[in-house]
This record gives structure tokens, C-alpha cells and sequence, in this order.
């Protein structure tokens, strides 16, 4: 590879092919049932998947007993008699909304040895080196340094002109069919292994679609697009070319070749029956800079490569600091799980040159800390002898001194004025009440609203307790 800065590379030959800081040889020994299996086998398994979630009940009961659960384990391997228990589902919503299944602990022991030990050896021995997700040695971090190394190599070569395909496959988990998935198996792996496969792919169900969350179905995902891999560095000849899972990169300085590309792409994915993202799936010029992997990569006319935070992402980190440092207030988080996640913020912000970006984060976080009650009292003080001051008091009668009393909202309506005429609660009741329900609101800030947005009996209502001025 030229070029001091860029990742290194092995080049493919006879004996063996890179993948990772490992040496995969292609002619990889047999591997038999047993060896999956065997009780060697899952207690390796096993060591490997106690790792950061010992303190877990199912898990600890499991290492706890782990000669006898893992002789019961292999006995039941061995004899047939082995069936995968009901998983569990959950929501997540970082980085986006997603429904992931959690299998039981004895379950991920043997979905981990059969992974380690048959499946991913003899999957990857076909990767391309630019296939970057859920391998040993690589990872996000290779793969930002590989596209920079690209943009340094380009520029050296075709200057700051040049357009970028960038491709994204919509709904890729969700919309994986079952049957193409085990065909990728079936055509890489050995019978008895590809059998052990296929029956863990029969227990998701219906016939399209997996949720996140097994070994497994990480390695479904990165091997279900090596074919089209082989076909855009073999056939279409795109030298910059990377890919991160379901999200890749062409580099070229031929828009109309990017063009014929994306058309080349899309009847691949319809053979595996999914397709391109409509939206984030576009032909731009390569000066525009960038978006992968949560960073922006602006190729200078200098042939420098700026790395700098997606704006979006730094917007959503501000409003998951705002958020925990307020529940460090109500004590629900510890001031050191704050600092943290501030840390690791950072360390994340200092792959590229975000110097300026860090410092201002760092002062954000800080301005959290700060005495903010006291400031938002000192302007309710201001704002209460400005009412007081008003002329309209002077001019006497009940209404007028009962506009000028200092309210929060202005625009907020009485109990007894208005729609409701006096009769039941106030039209904010139900705002509060949502409010604080669904957590926008803590008992703190419910309590300031009384008297200006909702009486003391509301408050009592949404609270759960009385109401001491």
C-alpha cells in the first residue's frame, strides 16, 4: 500500500489470506461436530460470553453451576434432545428504533462456540478487505481510516474533482429473506455445519426479516453482500470502494460510471430481494463532503483530509447531556456516571481534528452544573416587582389585580375563567398531568406550576401526595 498514513494491507495469496490480526489459512482443517460441541468447546464459549454480564442473574446462575450446566448442555447437543428456549423481545432506540431479541444465556453459549469454532473461519476466508463490520481487528475505527486513505490516495491521483455513490440498503435486517440467508450458509459451509445453521434461522419467524442480537445473524449480515463485493472490485473496477455492513462507498471520477454502478447494484439486491434506500442513496461531488460513520470527511484543495463530527450527531449528544445531568439532580444518576459519559463523548469526538468541538462541549457540560435554579429565581423576583410596579394595579378592581399577579404562562387560564366556567379542573390539568407522566416534567417543576397553571387540589391529583406551600 502507498502512503505511510493508510492501514496495512495483506495481499492474498496461496497460503493465506488476512482477516484481522489473525491468519486464517485457506485450507482450513475439517471441522467436526465435536468440536462445536464438545465440553472444551463451550467452556470456552462460555468464558467468552460472561464477559461484562456477570452481574446478570440467568448468567450468574450459569457460572455458578458451570461443570453441571455445561455437561447437561453438550449431553443434550450430543443426544438431540436440545431445544432452544423462548427468547425475549425488546425496543431500543439508539441510534434509531429497532426490536431486539435477547436468547437465554445457555442458548448464546452454543450459538458462540458454533460461531467461533465452524462459521465465521469459514466465512470470511471470501471477504474482501474493505469489509469492515463484526470481525476481529476491524471495526469502525479501520474503516474511517481506510475511507481517508482512499480520499488521500485519490487526491493524489485525480486531484479534489470526483463524485462519491453512496448507498444504504433499506430495511437490510427486517427485510433479509430467511431463504437467501440460508443459501449464503449452505454455499460456504460444511452439510453438518450449515444443518446446525439453518436450524437457528428456523426459529425466527415468518419467512422475511431478523431481529438483532444473535452472533449468528451479525454473520448473515456481513456475508449476505459478499458476492456483490467481489462484483463491484472484479467486475465494475471501483478501487475506493468500502463497505460498513449495509452501508457503502464508491469513489470515482466518472459520474456516468457511478451511474451504470448503482444500476449494476440494484438488480443485484433485487436478486437478494432487497433494495436501495431511495433517500439516502445519491451521486454527489466528492468536494461536498462525506457522511460515514457518524463523521463528515471533506477531501481540502491541499489534499488534506478533514475529519470532523456529524452536526447532527453533535445535537444529539448535547440533548443526552442536558438529560442525564438532570437526573443526576433528582438523583436518579451519580455525577460519575455523567463525567463518564462525557469522557467517552470525547474520546469518540478525538478521532479527527474536533480540538475547537471538544472545548466547547466540555464548557456546555460544565454550564450544567452551574446554579441554574438560582438564576431562574432571580428572574421570577424580577418579574413579580415588575408586576408589581404596574400601573394597572393602581386602577383598583379584582380583575385588574388579579392580571397582575406574576404568572409563568401568561397566556394560561384560571381555574373559574374561560371555557370551563368554574366547573371541575382546569383546562392545564390535563397538560400537566401529561407533562409529568410522560417525564417532561419532574414533582419539582409540577410544584412551581401551582398557582399559575393548576390549583393545589390538581396538584395533589398528579402528584399522589399533598400539597405544602
Amino acid at each position: 500500500m502507498q502512503g505511510a498514513e493508510c492501514p496495512a494491507e495483506t495481499p492474498n495469496n496461496d497460503a493465506t489470506m488476512r482477516s484481522a490480526h489473525e491468519l486464517v489459512p485457506l485450507n482450513t482443517p475439517h471441522v467436526t461436530v465435536e468440536d462445536v460441541i464438545g465440553f472444551e468447546a463451550l467452556y470456552i464459549s462460555m468464558r467468552k460470553c460472561i464477559k461484562g454480564v456477570l452481574w446478570k442473574d440467568s448468567v450468574a446462575h450459569y457460572y455458578h453451576n458451570w461443570i453441571r450446566e455445561t455437561l447437561k448442555l453438550e449431553k443434550e447437543l450430543k443426544e438431540g434432545t436440545y431445544r432452544e428456549r423462548v427468547p425475549k423481545y425488546f425496543i431500543v432506540t439508539e441510534p434509531k428504533r429497532r426490536e431486539i431479541m435477547s436468547i437465554s444465556f445457555r442458548d448464546r453459549v452454543y450459538q458462540r462456540s458454533l460461531n467461533d469454532v465452524a462459521i465465521y473461519p469459514q466465512m470470511v476466508r471470501s471477504f474482501i478487505y474493505d469489509n469492515h463490520a463484526c470481525q476481529k481487528g476491524k471495526g469502525t475505527k479501520l474503516a474511517r481510516d481506510r475511507l481517508k486513505c482512499f480520499l488521500q490516495r485519490y487526491y493524489r491521483k485525480h486531484g479534489q474533482n470526483g463524485y462519491v455513490l453512496q448507498c444504504d440498503v433499506k430495511g437490510y435486517y427486517p427485510n433479509m429473506d430467511h431463504q437467501v440467508a440460508k443459501d449464503v450458509f449452505r454455499k460456504r459451509l460444511q452439510p453438518e455445519i450449515y444443518m446446525m445453521a439453518e436450524r437457528i434461522l428456523d426459529n425466527f419467524p415468518g419467512e422475511k426479516g431478523f431481529n438483532p442480537g444473535s452472533q449468528i445473524i451479525q454473520i448473515v449480515g456481513i456475508s449476505l453482500l459478499n458476492d456483490m463485493d467481489h462484483y463491484i472490485k472484479e467486475r465494475l473496477r471501483i478501487k475506493y470502494y468500502i463497505r460498513y455492513m449495509d452501508d457503502f462507498i464508491l469513489i470515482s471520477d466518472d459520474r456516468a460510471h457511478l451511474e451504470r454502478c448503482r444500476e449494476e447494484i440494484r438488480k443485484i439486491l433485487e436478486g437478494l430481494k432487497l433494495q436501495l434506500h431511495p433517500e439516502k442513496t445519491k451521486i454527489y461531488q466528492l468536494s461536498k463532503g462525506i457522511k460515514f460513520l457518524g463523521f463528515v470527511y471533506k477531501l481540502k484543495s491541499t489534499g488534506k483530509v478533514v475529519v470532523s463530527v456529524n452536526p447532527e450527531k453533535v445535537k444529539h449528544e448535547r440533548k443526552k447531556l442536558r438529560r442525564l445531568a438532570r437526573l443526576v439532580k433528582e438523583g436518579k444518576r451519580t455525577r460519575e456516571q455523567a463525567d463518564e459519559h462525557l469522557r467517552a463523548v470525547i474520546a469518540h469526538y478525538s478521532y479527527g481534528d474536533n480540538y475547537k468541538l471538544i472545548k466547547r462541549m466540555e464548557e456546555y457540560y460544565k454550564s450544567l452544573w452551574e446554579e441554574g435554579e438560582q438564576r431562574h429565581g432571580a428572574d421570577r423576583k424580577t418579574q413579580r416587582d415588575d408586576c408589581r410596579k404596574s400601573p394597572q394595579r393602581k386602577r383598583g378592581g379584582r380583575g385588574r389585580q388579579e392580571q397582575s399577579r406574576p404568572r409563568l404562562y401568561p397566556h394560561a387560564r384560571r381555574r373559574g375563567r374561560g371555557r370551563n366556567g368554574g366547573r371541575g379542573m382546569s383546562e392545564n390539568y390535563e397538560k400537566v398531568k401529561g407533562y409529568y407522566d410522560n417525564g417532561f416534567w419532574t414533582k419539582k417543576r409540577v410544584r412551581k406550576a401551582v398557582g399559575h397553571w393548576i390549583t393545589a387540589e390538581e396538584y395533589e391529583l398528579i402528584i399522589g401526595e399533598p400539597y405544602i406551600g
